[in-house]
This record gives C-alpha cells, structure tokens and sequence, in this order.
C-alpha cells in the first residue's frame, strides 16, 4: 500500500548518524535559456517576484492534478528549521511502496555549492551518506567550479540542432572548458514509485531550488512527449554511479553542448566533489563549436545512429556520420580492426600474438578514427606492451600520455591513470614487466595482472 510519509514520523529517522554507506564580459551560459517571468541578472536568470507556475496555467493545473505532498515549502521550511542541526533547506516528503524497503524523499539543500543548490531524490540512507563527502563537508574545494563570468565560449544558436557552445578563445588540449555541479539528483530505483508520486517529489525538488536555479532547470529543453519535468530530465541528465547505486544527475551547462561522434571534449563526473568537468582534448580553435559524445563512440555508424535517435529523438548529422557511404564503410572497418587489436593486446597467455608493432597500430588507428579520448586505452595498451618486451622508455612515454587522457576523459581518481602513472615513474616494477620478452615469467610481479 503506498503511503505519502513525513520523515521526522518515522521512530527518529533523522537522529541517524552520517556513516557513509557501502561510492565579451562574455555572454552568460543561459542568457537565451531564461524563462518568461524571469531576466538575467549579474549573469544569472532571476525569476520575478511570482511563482514561476502562475504565468504557465498548463503547468499550473499539470501540478494540482499530482499526488498531494502533505506541507507547502513554507511549512516544510519551518520544521526543518526547527532542529537547529538538521542538514536540509526543507522537511523532506516521502513516498513508499510495497515495493520499496525504504521510502524514497526529496532533500534539498539550498545553500550546496556556493547558493546554486541541489535536490536529491533518494533513500535518506543514501541522502546522509551524500553529506559526508568533501563537497559538502568542505564547500571550499568547489572554488572555481560553476564559474562563468568569463567563459571561453559564447552561445550560437545552430540550425537544426538548436543552442550550442563556440569556443571564442583558442583552448589548448587538457585546458578546463568549465565545471559544475548538479542542480538535481535522482537515484534510479525511485521509478519503483507510482508515477505520479515520483513526479510530485521532482516537483517538489524543482520548486524547493534557488529561483536562480530554477530558472536555469526550465530553460532546458526537451525532446520527449512527456511531463515537463520527466521531459527535461530524460533529455538532459547523465547516467552516474554514485557509492555504487545508479543516478540520473542533472547539469544545466553540458546540456547545452551538442552531440559529435568525433568530438573535441571530453567530461567526467567526479563522484566525491559532485563536479561534472569538461576539458578540451586537443586544440579547439576560436569560432569552433565544443562537442562531446553522447554514446560510445567506437561503435559502427549505425549503431551510433540508432541508439543517437531511439534515446536523444535526434539523426545524428555529424561529418562522421553523413561521410559518403564508402568512406562510412571503411570508417566502420577500422572500428572493427580496433577492437580485434586490443584483443590481441590484451592476450597475456603464452601464445599471445602481441607484439609493439600491433599497439603502434591501435594507436594510429584511434588517431585515424580522431577517438581522442580513447587514446588513453590505446596508450596504456602500448605502455604495457612494450613494458612487456622490456622497453623500459618506451614504456614511459605511453604510460605518461595514457595518463594525460585517462585524467581527461575519466577523471583524475581514475584507476588506469593511477596504475599508468606507477609504469611512468618506474616500468620495471610493474606487472607486465619483460612478460612478454624471450625469458619469459622475469616480471617482476608487482600491482595487478590481467
């Protein structure tokens, strides 16, 4: 049986410990995103002094008709300010199932990163568990993230394909395009929730945002035929692993960056600071449009293009993809070509058919293809094989340009950079140690095999 519950009734819910659970000035980013009844401020979309909903009667009447929360935002404002301890900007609503071993709620912190906010849409196991990482326990660590006062790109409007980023500045490889952190976070397992209950939570989270916020959340745009809301977040949010446990996470700003199969950026998402960074991974000059990948981009062409339409409702018209036929088609051979080799390469067995010359390939191939971010796997293919052979410098020079992307496009607690960075320092240390060389079984053992 469903219940709409409030927290602070469930036995002293929230006297729970935090114990983490078992992982030109330029224009403004949003300056065209900003809804009716709102303007740009100091950079920022501000809303007027009414409710964002009474000048969209649609909007207005689509919220009356969802599962009723049982307090307003005031109410819910002013028994969390009861507890002069309790981490949240608003007493959080719940709903559960039968389906659910515990209720699912919306927390919301107003004052996260800086007063740009965040909503959280989970367990308050997991929502307490949130609160323990350096992103909330020491806010300084997000200096210089959701910072635009003077980006290195304006917005354009494309035809086509709607708002995109250009680069108004030359942007070197590995140079930050920006960062930022989510404005809403929904862990996966709510949709075990009914419809309209899991709707009135998101509801709740959109509203109990900063207006600034909140604004930025509306301009967003959809592609789906579906609720305003579940529209936006379906169009726009990034499938993350958190401590473990799926999330959809929302970003305002990458969603302004458009889909290319060959882009020239690359984004990660670190999990302990909540920061979703975009780098530039080669040179990306002024008047150049800022892409990245939507999908996994060593895939053949049709694959790409179906999975681009069936979850984006996009054809994708990138040069990769409306390449002539013949030129698709030994695009695609290649594709398959690179995934042979690195089977080759990662073949530790006795008979393995190995060898540096078959890891300079894969490395020409993904240059080729202009994979540039998967260069980090190519080059940690190299740097092992030729640790493999017992070619000490070699090794050093792929190990540190495989740390370079993989920092790039994985983040920089990646555990591939990590291991690569080990190889740079001292190869012959490693695992893959003269494994491969004519004395076989020399290695000297150290870190992990495969």
């Amino acid at each position: 049986m469903r219940s709409a519950i409030q927290l602070g009734l469930l036995g002293g819910a929230f006297a729970f410990t935090h114990d983490k659970v078992e992982h030109l000035h330029q224009q403004t980013i949003l300056q065209d995103a900003c809804p009716s009844g709102s303007k740009l401020v100091d950079g920022t979309c501000q809303l007027a002094a009414y409710d964002i909903f009474e000048t969209d009667t649609s909007l207005h009447a689509l919220r009356a008709n969802l599962s009723h929360t049982t307090q307003t935002l005031d109410e819910s404002r002013k028994a969390a300010t009861q507890d002069p301890d309790f981490p949240w900007t608003f007493w959080p609503e719940c709903f559960s199932t039968e389906k659910t071993s515990e209720p699912f709620c919306i927390f919301t912190d107003q004052s996260f990163a800086a007063g740009r906010g965040v909503s959280i849409l989970t367990t308050k196991t997991f929502a307490y568990a949130m609160l323990d990482k350096p992103a909330f326990t020491h806010p300084n660590v997000l200096e210089g993230v959701n910072r635009y006062d003077n980006p290195p790109f304006v917005q354009h409007e494309f035809p086509g394909k709607g708002r995109g980023l250009v680069a108004n500045t030359t942007l070197h490889r590995g140079q930050k395009i920006f960062s930022s952190t989510p404005i809403l976070i929904t862990d996966s397992d709510s949709f075990q929730l009914d419809e309209s209950e899991r709707l009135a939570l998101l509801y709740r989270g959109v509203d109990g945002l900063p207006p600034a916020t909140q604004a930025m959340f509306w301009g967003l745009m959809g592609h789906f035929d579906a609720d305003p809301v579940e529209d936006r977040i379906a169009t726009n949010n990034f499938d993350s692993v958190i401590d473990g446990i799926p999330q959809q996470v929302l970003f305002p700003e990458i969603a302004m960056l458009n889909h290319d199969c060959r882009p020239n950026a690359a984004y990660f998402f670190d999990q302990e600071l909540l920061t979703h960074f975009v780098h530039a991974i080669r040179d990306i000059h002024p008047g150049e449009e800022i892409t990245i990948t939507y999908v996994d981009n060593e895939k053949d062409r049709a694959t790409r293009m179906r999975k681009l339409e069936k979850n984006w409702g996009f054809k994708c018209a990138c040069a990769a993809c409306t390449s002539h036929a013949h030129l698709g088609a030994e695009s695609d051979n290649r594709l398959y070509q690179i995934t042979d080799l690195a089977t080759r390469l990662d073949d530790w067995t006795p008979s393995s058919s190995a060898t540096p010359e078959i890891a300079e390939l894969l490395i020409s191939l993904y240059q080729q293809e202009r994979l540039d971010a998967s260069l980090a796997t190519a080059y940690k293919y190299a740097a092992e094989t030729y640790s493999s052979f017992g070619k000490k410098w070699e090794a050093i020079k792929y190990a540190r340009l495989s740390v370079e992307m993989s920092m790039l496009d994985k983040g920089f607690r990646d555990g591939d950079a990590a291991e690569m960075r080990k190889m740079s320092e001292e190869p012959e240390m490693t695992w893959s140690w003269n494994k491969r060389s004519a004395s076989r079984g020399r290695g000297c053992g150290c870190g992990h095999s495969h």
